[in-house]
C-alpha cells in the first residue's frame, strides 16, 4: 500500500511479517495506514503488511522452502526460492529510493515492546549511520536495545537481516520494532507499536500529531541485547523479575524447579539490566536460553 501526502518529504517503508508466525506487525501496518489519514503532511509511506505471505498462511517463522528469510538479504537473483524471494524484496525497496525502513517483528507472549539499534559494522557502508540509528530508535518511545557486539552479530548473520543489510550494504537507515506477541493479536501491543511507528515518522517530518510516548518501561540504560542466562537443568521455569523489570548484577532472575517443586537451578544476572522477554514455554530443557535481557552497554 502506498500513501502519498501533498508536501514533498521522505520516503519511508514500513515492513512486517518477514517471519511468518509474527503476525502482530500485519495488524500494526493496517493500524498505521488508518492513522496516517489525518496525520501525514509530507512524503510517501510504503506499507508492506507481509514480506512472507506463504509463511503467514502456514503459520511458520520460515519460508515454506525452510529458510529464515531474515538471514538471507540481499538475496540472489537466480538462487534458491528463498533467495529469489528476498532479492525481490531488496530490489523493490532500493528501486523506490527509500530513506528509511521501519521493520516490524514480534517476540514472545511474555515480552515488552522494544526497539533495536542495528549494528553499523566497522567495515560496512553504514558505519556513519550509527548516531542516526540511535536517534530513530529513541524516537519510538520504547525500550531501546543496541544490537549484539560485532562478532556475535556476524555469527548470528544479523548483517544479512533486512535491517542489517540495509544499513551495512546500502547505507539506508533502518529501525526494528519488536511489537509484542507473535502468534496472536494483543490490541494493546498493536496500539503501542503503531504509536511507536508514528513517532518515528514524526521524527523524520512525515506526520504531525503522533501519540505521546508511554511512560518509560525502563528509564535507565543504554541497554545492549543479550540472551538471558541458560538453564543448567531441565525443569519448570518460574520467573522472579517480570518483563520490563530492572535488576542489578547478581540478582536472581528466575528459578528452575523439578516436578516436586524443588529448586534445581537459578538464573543469576551477569550484570545490571532489564528483562525484555521470557520464553513462551514454561518447561525448559537444560541449555535453553530462558529469554532476552538488556544489559548495561558502555560502548560509545
Amino acid at each position: 500500500m502506498i500513501v502519498h501526502a501533498a508536501g514533498s518529504g521522505p520516503t519511508v517503508a514500513i515492513t512486517a511479517n518477514i517471519h511468518g508466525d509474527e503476525a502482530t506487525g500485519v495488524a500494526v501496518v493496517q493500524e498505521v495506514d488508518r492513522l496516517l489519514t489525518d496525520r501525514q503532511v509530507r512524503g510517501m509511506a510504503l506499507l508492506y503488511p507481509t514480506l512472507n505471505p506463504a509463511g503467514l498462511t502456514a503459520r511458520t517463522r520460515v519460508h515454506p522452502s525452510g529458510h529464515d528469510l531474515n538471514r538471507l538479504f540481499p538475496g540472489v537473483r537466480k538462487g534458491s526460492p528463498s533467495e529469489r524471494h528476498v532479492h525481490g524484496i531488496w530490489e523493490d525497496l532500493l528501486a523506490r529510493n527509500v530513506d528509511l525502513v521501519v521493520d516490524l517483528h514480534a517476540d514472545s507472549g511474555r515480552s515488552v515492546p522494544y526497539a533495536i539499534v542495528d549494528r553499523a559494522l566497522s567495515n560496512g557502508k553504514g558505519r556513519g549511520l550509527a548516531p542516526r540509528l540511535e536517534q530513530l530508535a529513541a524516537a519510538t518511545g520504547l525500550i531501546v536495545l543496541r544490537e549484539y557486539p560485532e562478532d556475535q552479530y556476524l555469527r548470528y548473520s544479523l548483517d544479512r537481516s533486512l535491517a542489517g543489510a540495509l544499513v551495512n550494504r546500502a547505507s539506508v537507515a533502518a529501525v526494528t520494532i519488536e511489537a509484542g506477541p507473535r502468534r496472536w493479536l494483543d490490541p494493546n501491543a498493536v496500539e503501542l507499536a503503531a504509536g511507536a511507528v508514528l513517532r518515528v515518522l514524526q521524527h523524520v517530518g512525515m506526520v504531525e500529531g503522533a501519540p505521546p510516548a508511554p511512560v518509560a518501561f525502563a528509564p535507565c540504560g543504554p541497554w545492549r541485547r543479550e540472551a538471558a542466562p541458560r538453564t543448567r537443568r531441565t525443569g519448570l521455569f518460574r520467573e522472579v523479575v517480570p518483563p520490563g523489570g530492572v535488576f542489578a548484577k547478581g540478582d536472581v532472575l528466575g528459578r528452575v524447579v523439578d516436578l516436586e517443586g524443588e529448586e534445581v537451578d537459578r538464573l543469576v544476572a551477569p550484570r545490571a539490566g532489564v528483562v525484555i522477554s521470557w520464553a513462551e514455554t514454561a518447561w525448559l530443557a537444560a541449555g535453553s536460553a530462558a529469554g532476552t535481557i538488556g544489559v548495561e552497554d558502555d560502548r560509545a
